[in-house]
């Protein structure tokens, strides 16, 4: 014979269930900055070659603003994506920077940067968020640290849902 389990333990089930299945659910949430990697700012594949890679001839524009350095990329297929460098108004290696990113799309956001003989390092601490001051760029805010390891030609590989873009950068 069978017992008949109780309204209330069958709701704690059903609950129990429901968050079970929810935090099995794939993909980030940008509304609280989840990313499934667990190191947050890792590509899912090597960024795309580009022709004259390592080459600091086509840096992305740059303004030296109040707040730091801000930097303009192109999106594959159109768009623009913004990088603000906050206090900084020059690039220089060893010194992590809080960097605020403006980039519409969906997902989360990731970064790889490249640099003299094809070094790949991963700016770190990516998340949504707003800079604690004002900066109006179109695209949805985010921030992050970067810190490149040495001097040269460094390319910042943005990538977010199905946009990529590029921003190149030289770093002393």
């Amino acid at each position: 014979m069978r017992r008949k389990i109780a309204f209330p333990a069958r709701l704690a089930v059903a609950m129990m269930a429901t968050v079970a299945l929810g935090a099995c659910s794939d993909g980030p949430s940008v509304a609280s900055g989840t990313d499934p990697i667990p190191t947050g700012s890792s590509v899912a594949a090597t960024p795309p070659p580009v022709r004259g890679g390592g080459s600091c001839t086509d840096l992305s524009p740059t303004n030296v603003l109040a707040r730091g350095l801000e930097t303009r990329g192109r999106i594959r297929g159109g768009g623009t994506v913004f990088a603000l460098f906050a206090g900084v108004d020059a690039l220089s290696a060893g010194n992590p920077i809080t960097t605020y990113w403006r980039i519409g799309g969906d997902r989360a956001l990731r970064i790889t940067m490249i640099g003299p003989d094809d070094r790949i390092v991963h700016a770190t601490a990516v998340r949504p968020g707003v800079p604690p001051f004002t900066w109006d760029q179109p695209g949805e805010p985010w921030s992050s640290e970067v810190e490149f390891p040495q001097p040269g030609c460094w390319r910042l590989y943005v990538q977010r849902g199905a946009l990529d873009a590029d921003i190149w950068v030289r770093v002393t």
